[in-house]
């Protein structure tokens, strides 16, 4: 009886222990790579979908259309590789890296 009892006991804390390691197929965080923020007011493009029917920008890890509003800015229009930002009566254009645009074979 004790020899069961302990294989339960170790075998729960082996359970726990599995559980603390994280999930290896989980995405990466877009800020540990991009970061947060950037001298033009804190604001990071990390990512654009653009097609006829959608168009989503991730600035600061935050998802936005066109006409939404990341902090004091609206975002005005979203391009295939820029973001244009208004804010406080200025126009600020965020670029994506070069390296970052796809594009169809």
């Amino acid at each position: 009886m004790a020899r069961y009892l302990a294989v339960i006991v170790l075998g729960v804390l082996l359970a726990n222990t599995a559980m603390a390691f994280s999930d290896p197929t989980r995405p990466a965080d877009p800020v540990l790579y991009f970061g947060n923020g950037n001298s033009r007011g804190g604001w990071a493009l990390q990512s654009i979908i653009f097609s006829n029917d959608r168009r989503i920008a991730i600035i600061n890890g935050q998802r936005v259309k066109e006409g939404g509003r990341i902090g004091s800015a609206r975002v005005a229009r979203i391009e295939n590789s820029h973001v244009v930002l208004k804010t406080r009566g200025r126009t600020l254009k965020l670029r994506l890296h070069p390296d970052l645009v796809k594009t169809r074979p």
